[in-house]
C-alpha cells in the first residue's frame, strides 16, 4: 500500500500538469477556430470577443500555473510586458496587419508560453509562405487582403503537435 501511495504521489503532479495544459490548449483552439471563422466571413472580429477570449485564456494560464505550482506573478508581469510590446507593434504595423491579428497572437502566447513562441513564429512564417506561394501560382488578385487568423490557428496547431510541451 505504501508503494502505491508513493507511485501516486509521483503521478498526480504529472497528470495535473498535463490536464491543465491540455485544457488550456483545447479551449484556446476552440476560441481560435471561432475567431478564424469570423475573420474569413466578416474580415473583422469585435473587440469584446477578442477581450473575452483573452480573459478566458489568461485565467486558464493562471489556473494551470496554480496546478503545477509555477510562478504566477512572473506570468502576469511578463504577459503584461508582452502585451505592451504587441500594442507598440499594432501602432507600427497597422497598415499591413489588422489589430485583431495581434490580439490573437497574444492569446496564443498566453496559451503556449514564451518558450514555444519561437516554434510558433517559425510555423506561422512557413504556413504564410506556403499560402502566399499557392496564391501566386493561382495568380489571384494581388491587392486582396487575406485573413491571417486562420494561418495563426494552423500555426498554433502545428506548434502543439511539433512539441508545444507544457510551458
Amino acid at each position: 500500500m505504501d508503494k502505491l501511495i508513493k507511485i501516486l504521489d509521483k503521478l498526480i503532479p504529472l497528470f495535473s500538469t498535463l490536464l491543465g495544459a491540455y485544457i488550456t490548449y483545447i479551449v484556446t483552439f476552440i476560441i481560435l477556430v471561432f475567431y478564424s471563422v469570423l475573420d474569413i466571413k466578416y474580415r473583422e472580429i469585435p473587440a469584446w470577443l477578442l477581450y473575452a477570449g483573452t480573459v478566458v485564456v489568461f485565467a486558464l494560464g493562471i489556473a494551470s500555473r496554480v496546478i503545477i505550482q509555477a510562478d504566477i506573478i512572473g506570468y502576469v508581469i511578463i504577459s503584461s510586458a508582452i502585451y505592451g510590446v504587441i500594442c507598440l507593434m499594432v501602432k507600427i504595423l497597422k497598415k499591413w496587419v489588422g489589430e485583431a491579428d495581434f490580439d490573437v497572437i497574444f492569446v496564443i502566447y498566453l496559451a503556449i508560453g514564451a518558450r514555444n513562441m519561437c516554434l510558433f513564429s517559425f510555423s506561422m512564417f512557413v504556413l504564410s509562405g506556403v499560402m502566399y506561394a499557392w496564391l501566386a501560382v493561382r495568380k489571384s488578385d494581388r491587392d486582396r487582403r487575406l485573413p491571417l487568423i486562420p494561418v495563426l490557428t494552423a500555426a498554433y496547431v502545428m506548434t502543439i503537435i511539433l512539441g508545444g510541451g507544457v510551458y
